[in-house]
């Protein structure tokens, strides 16, 4: 069976959940109230598997096996979440689960919704591990300042509405982040945020961080700077421990983190999809073709496009995987519906390795005539 709990009960479910609340403070803020969200019983006086959500994470705990559970779960998915994803605010989300017995199941349960699974990493740091001199990076022209509602009224600064998206993604509104988080940003020449970090899920003497340099700011030290600056205040507020979320494969953040002083705490497993199932099967061809599988890629790009997601980038990625397929007619075919999208930068299609072959070709000639008119147009 499949109960909701009422907020009041949500500590009959924390014995369930002890080993995950080291790795996910989501739900550890969840289950004090200081987040919003929901959790679901198979048994509200006694259960043994539990499904909850805080925002966009989402868990599963306990027993895996419990088919009529699983099936509310799978339920809640196609008939709630789907259906109601803008007004419930998530976009997207991520399924974390407490063992790995559930990777049986999960696929089952979210097969019609196309999930990625994903390997992650936890890092975490504490007082004694925050690595000085990093307000030595902050080059001229460039000002450290704290996110709070004196920076909310410049409403001159660029990218201020990527500030409040940002404060808004893990609480419920402003006013709640104003009230359990903190964060600060990089601010260039006061007109542009190039940078920001962000406390999450303050509870229990913890709090994650979310960090974001915008692209033509990277590799230059400023997530280190706006993620020290958070972790330094956390402690001063008397947190004890910073947790750090990334992909097991995502370099340059793992790299900020360790020049901040975080160490590495676990490695865990989650699956994650956007709730526009039509912008999620591009999203399933993107991890096929990373993988070097390209006829599966244009399996999904495919179902992509014929339930109606057509975004020039799309197209691109097409043209691209069937390059490497040796079908030079789809390649083509779909080069030149990236154009008809938008994606018309002549210098970069020009550039591409992708298409290199192709160059002496009677197509590659007629596409390059056709980009520079665009140009000129």
């Amino acid at each position: 069976m499949f109960y909701q709990l009422q907020p009041s009960a949500f500590d009959i479910v924390r014995p369930i959940l002890t080993d995950m609340l080291d790795t996910h403070l989501s739900i550890a803020s969840l289950l004090e109230g200081l987040s919003p969200g929901a959790i679901f019983v198979d048994d509200p006086n006694g259960p043994q598997s539990v499904f909850g959500y805080s925002m966009r994470r989402f868990f599963l705990a306990g027993n895996p096996n419990n088919q009529d559970f699983n099936q509310g779960v799978k339920v809640f998915f196609n008939e709630t979440l789907y259906p109601n994803a803008a007004e419930m605010n998530i976009p997207h989300y991520a399924l974390h689960f407490s063992s790995l017995d559930w990777e049986d199941v999960i696929p089952k349960i979210l097969e019609a919704t196309y999930p990625v699974r994903e390997g992650r990493q936890t890092y975490s740091i504490k007082p004694a591990q925050l690595k000085p001199g990093w307000r030595s990076l902050i080059p001229s022209g460039y000002s450290l300042q704290k996110v709070d509602r004196s920076l909310l009224v410049r409403t001159h600064l660029r990218n201020l509405d990527a500030i409040k998206e940002e404060m808004g993604s893990e609480r419920a509104s402003l006013e709640d982040f104003f009230q359990n988080s903190f964060g600060f940003c990089l601010v260039k020449d006061d007109e542009e945020i190039v940078a920001w970090c962000m406390s999450e899920y303050n509870c229990a003497g913890r709090c994650e961080v979310g960090i974001e340099t915008r692209e033509g700011y990277q590799r230059r030290g400023f997530a280190t700077v706006t993620a020290s600056a958070v972790v330094e205040h956390a402690f001063s507020t008397g947190i004890s421990q910073v947790g750090w979320h990334c992909y097991a494969g995502n370099q340059p953040s793992i790299a900020t983190a360790q020049k901040v002083g975080f160490d590495k705490a676990c490695d865990f497993i989650e699956y994650w999809a956007v709730t526009d199932k039509a912008m999620q099967m591009a999203m399933k061809g993107n991890k096929c073709f990373q993988q070097s599988d390209y006829k599966e890629a244009v399996d999904w790009y495919g179902r992509s496009i014929s339930n109606g997601f057509s975004a020039a980038w799309l197209y691109w990625n097409t043209a691209c995987a069937y390059v490497y397929l040796e079908d030079q007619e789809n390649a083509f075919e779909h080069l030149d519906q990236a154009v008809e999208h938008g994606f018309t930068d002549r210098d970069f299609i020009q550039k591409s390795p992708h298409f290199t072959a192709f160059h002496g070709t009677k197509e590659w000639k007629e596409l390059m005539v056709k980009l520079t008119e665009v140009k000129d147009d």
